[in-house]
């Protein structure tokens, strides 16, 4: 019996192994060489496998991008509320950045960029994990709001503001995005709502 369930044991382990090697190369190849270099020939190559176990894991490519979106979103880290509106923007900014900077966050951005027919199923999808993440720090604001740490204000606009230069850095990748960055980003667009609401 004992050898019986190590045997139907082994074949699991190797699928997930080999299913761990594919997207690895995937997410490398996706953030090196955006959607259109992800060629399953060059997939296969990368992980060392043939080109149909590739097939059996994704039929079709946007299964493949569709599984990068949905691990992208499984990471995503909530908002903190610590009471300090300008300690958890700068906390969540910065942890914005590290995951952007990974290959499955830079693999996302290569996939949010180049998706921009609204009738396509992944870029719905990926319209959705942005509406997720901007609904969680639109409450988090509107508890500001209510501490009178922060006007009242849209989250679309405040994440616009804060996610752009992160995309930059990611983007130019010519040193990392550090706490002093984020710091300083979010104490100029706090100081900018502000600004525009003196009273």
């Amino acid at each position: 019996m004992t050898g019986d369930g190590s045997r139907a044991r082994r074949p699991g382990g190797r699928t997930r192994q080999v299913t761990e090697r594919l997207s690895a190369a995937a997410l490398d190849i996706l953030a090196e060489k955006g959607v259109d270099g992800l060629q399953y020939e060059v997939l296969a190559a990368r992980a060392k496998v043939g080109r149909a176990t590739v097939y059996r894991r994704w039929p079709n490519r946007d299964d493949l991008l569709r599984d990068v979106l949905a691990r992208f979103a499984e990471a995503s880290v909530p908002i903190a509320d610590t009471g300090d509106i300008v300690h958890d923007l700068t906390t969540f900014l910065h942890a914005f950045a590290e995951a952007s900077a990974t290959p499955t966050g830079r693999a996302v951005l290569q996939i949010l960029l180049r998706r921009v027919d609204e009738g396509d199923g992944l870029h719905r999808m990926g319209l959705e994990l942005l509406d997720r993440r901007t609904d969680d720090l639109q409450r988090r604001l509107d508890r500001a709001t209510e501490a009178e740490q922060l006007p009242p204000v849209e989250a679309s606009f405040v994440n616009m503001m804060l996610a752009g230069p992160v995309q930059w850095f990611v983007l130019r990748r010519s040193r990392p995005f550090t706490l002093t960055d984020a710091r300083e980003i979010v104490e100029l667009v706090v100081a900018g709502l502000w600004r525009d609401h003196p009273d």
